[in-house]
């Protein structure tokens, strides 16, 4: 029998220049070609994509991924074979080794090199044998960054000799590290243990760390290896796509308003007045069993995901449970704080990029200081139109807009179609707010916490009933706050349910809107590593990465 479905059109619409991006999927389909042959089949399209055999290598893409649902039932996550694939002439696909797939990675090939808007049609993917029929289909689509394995070894810390940012990685105070044959330290400080900033540790580009000399275990820790990275921020319209399709116990944990609340409240914010979180109860959720529906009303008026109403716009009041269920529930994984430095500084085949002492993800030290104004705000063509070279472009505390509005910005605000690095405040790949408007969750190699987590896994695209991310014991990889675990000198382990609702093993880095002064903002500035749970603060955000495995 033909699987009757209900086409849904669905999207996470992120943005790079002064339109956005608009990635979109359409037209989404099952094709039944009989056992062993299922296909979900669907159009693709993007603007502003690149692939460059030059100066950075690489290329971005598009991580795509499916939930499904029965008129009865609840959303559940389509998992596909890694078989079966059939893509347009000019772009490949990369999937995980994993026995049963949680996305596809959708990319340019190599003979398709350039920059500009992208179209794939008729896609096809293969799924699991076994969906049921008359079912309801959400495609998902978030654009992402091929980070290309370093060549030669590149930078962590920013010292040059005399000065270094606050609590910076180097091999002697105030010295950049390049090397694996020296430890790393860093000075003293309220959040490292004495691993880190008396005894020193061996990193490795095997993605493997040392803690002894010259002989010791080596133990997995995501460093250097090949990766794929967020380009974006998760924006409110991710974050509200992702309660969409949550129950009401699920939806109740990842907000801070009960989903049964009136229509018109705001459900992010630790209060009613934070700026520039318009993610509101569209439709009110019943108590039990009914969640809720969500959209974003940045304009207030009772009309939901309009063009102005700031889907665009980066979500802050994320704490660390509410960015790793997002990210579980994407198929997506925790970045380190070592992938963070080295996504931002780059590395190049003629050899590593000289660190600069307080450089920011543009890989400058000047930094734009003065307040932005804001064009087109909550659009998708939101802008800033005030902003001044040569200095570079991040949202803090001297420049976040106040007029319109205050606070978090549209993700690739400062990217316009003449915008350089500098400019557009992008890290050496072109991965975009690597420094500013929200602050990023990096797993730290400070604390006992943070370097247990081993073989990071990606998630798999299914969070727990309670609404946490949740691995299965058998990935035998451990995620930031397993089990609970607010102990930065306990390992994270997965002994019991494997829920993500500790903090023990990760730190902020990046900075954020609200950050002062803007050397907090600066890449090798390393604070704010802390067990305890973080409140859903206006500067906190996040985004995530897929492993190469």
């Amino acid at each position: 029998m033909k699987k009757s479905l209900y086409i849904l059109f669905s999207f996470l619409c992120l943005a790079s220049v002064c339109i956005a991006n608009n990635i979109q999927i359409a037209n989404v389909s099952i094709v039944n070609n009989g056992p062993g042959l299922i296909q979900v089949k669907f159009d693709l399209s993007w603007d502003n994509s690149w692939r460059t055999p030059a100066g950075q290598n690489n290329y971005d893409g598009a991580w795509v991924f499916f939930k499904y649902k029965t008129a009865s039932g609840n959303w559940t996550h389509m998992t596909m074979t890694g078989s079966n694939n059939v893509l347009p002439s000019g772009f490949d696909v990369y999937q995980t080794t994993d026995f049963l797939k949680t996305g596809a990675m959708i990319y340019r090939d190599a003979s398709n090199p350039g920059n500009g808007s992208v179209s794939a049609t008729n896609i096809s993917l293969g799924v699991i044998n076994s969906l049921p029929y008359n079912i309801d289909i959400k495609g998902f689509a978030i654009e992402m960054v091929y980070i290309p394995a370093p060549t030669v070894r590149p930078f962590w810390g920013d010292g040059n000799g005399s000065q270094e940012s606050l609590n910076a990685f180097h091999y002697t105070d105030n010295t950049a590290t390049t090397s694996s044959v020296l430890q790393m330290r860093v000075d003293a400080n309220g959040f490292d243990d004495a691993e880190l900033t008396s005894d020193g540790i061996f990193v490795y580009s095997n993605d493997t760390l040392q803690l002894t000399n010259p002989l010791g275990t080596l133990d997995p820790f995501p460093t250097m290896k090949a990766l794929w990275c967020m380009k974006y921020e998760i924006s409110q319209a991710g974050y509200r796509d992702f309660l969409n399709t949550l129950t009401e116990t699920q939806q109740a944990t990842r907000t801070t308003t009960s989903p049964t609340s009136a229509i018109g409240t705001n459900v992010m914010p630790p209060t009613a007045t934070t700026a520039r979180n318009h993610i509101q109860i569209k439709t009110p959720g019943v108590n039990p069993g009914t969640p809720a529906v969500y959209g974003c009303n940045a304009n207030n008026n009772g009309v939901f995901d309009e063009a102005s109403d700031g889907e665009w716009v980066a979500c802050a009041c994320l704490n660390w449970p509410d960015v790793a269920a997002y990210l579980d529930w994407s198929g997506l994984g925790p970045l380190s704080e070592f992938q963070y430095e080295r996504i931002c500084r780059g590395h190049t085949s003629a050899g590593p990029q000289p660190a600069v002492f307080g450089e920011f993800a543009w890989g400058t030290n000047s930094i734009f200081n003065a307040i932005y104004t804001l064009s087109g705000a909550g659009t998708a063509g939101e802008l800033v139109t005030n902003s001044a070279p040569p200095a570079g472009n991040a949202v803090w505390s001297n420049t976040f807009p106040s007029f319109p509005e205050f606070g978090v910005v549209r993700s690739g605000i400062f990217a316009t179609a003449t915008s350089d690095r500098v400019s557009s405040g992008a890290s050496f790949f072109g991965v975009m707010e690597m420094t500013g408007n929200v602050s990023e969750y990096c797993i730290t190699v400070g604390t006992i916490a943070g370097r247990s987590c081993r073989y990071v896994p990606n998630g798999d695209g299914n969070i727990s009933v309670n609404g946490n991310a949740q691995l299965p014991s058998s990935y035998g990889g451990f995620w930031p706050g397993m089990e609970g675990n607010t102990n930065s000198s306990a390992i994270n382990t997965c002994i019991g349910g494997c829920e993500v609702t500790g903090t023990a093993g990760v730190m902020l880095r990046g900075g954020n809107w609200i950050s002062a002064p803007s050397s907090i903002l600066a890449v090798s500035y390393r604070v704010s590593a802390q067990p305890t749970i973080l409140p859903r603060y206006e500067g906190y955000g996040g985004r995530g990465v897929l492993y190469i495995r």
